[in-house]
């Protein structure tokens, strides 16, 4: 009999700790609930940059034919005597690189355009 009571005690108690004390439980669980919410996109609000203004920039031919004329001419006009200096295949890169950073500049702008159209145009349809 009381070999009995053991294993009924035993069945008890090993119940209410797989139960994890839910009968001492005071609050309730609360239920996570997941649902799809459609959000509206934030509108960019971006300013177009300013446009880029090339400064002139003047360019003087040096040869040895007008050397001394031309270093004369800075002189008299006060601007410093240093020359800077390109051969053929330097000037011709820095024109591809010039051209390039136009090109660039370009497609950004394009991208952005893009960028501004696909959420705007979004907006306006969806009020």
């Amino acid at each position: 009999m009381i070999k009995s009571h053991i294993v009924i005690l035993t069945l008890l108690f090993t119940s209410f700790i797989m139960s994890g004390c839910s009968l001492l439980r005071q609050e309730p669980v609360e239920r996570v609930v997941t649902k799809e919410v459609l959000v509206q996109k934030i509108p960019l609000n971006l300013k177009s940059p300013d446009k880029f203004v090339w400064m002139d920039v003047e360019y003087i031919i040096i040869t040895p034919e007008n050397y001394e004329e031309k270093l004369s001419e800075l002189q008299e006009d006060g601007k410093s005597v240093a020359l800077y200096t390109l051969d053929t295949d330097s000037y011709e890169a820095l024109s591809i690189n010039i051209a390039n950073v136009l090109k660039y500049m370009k497609e950004q702008k394009l991208i952005l355009a893009k960028y501004k159209e696909y959420y705007e145009t979004e907006l306006d349809s969806e009020k």
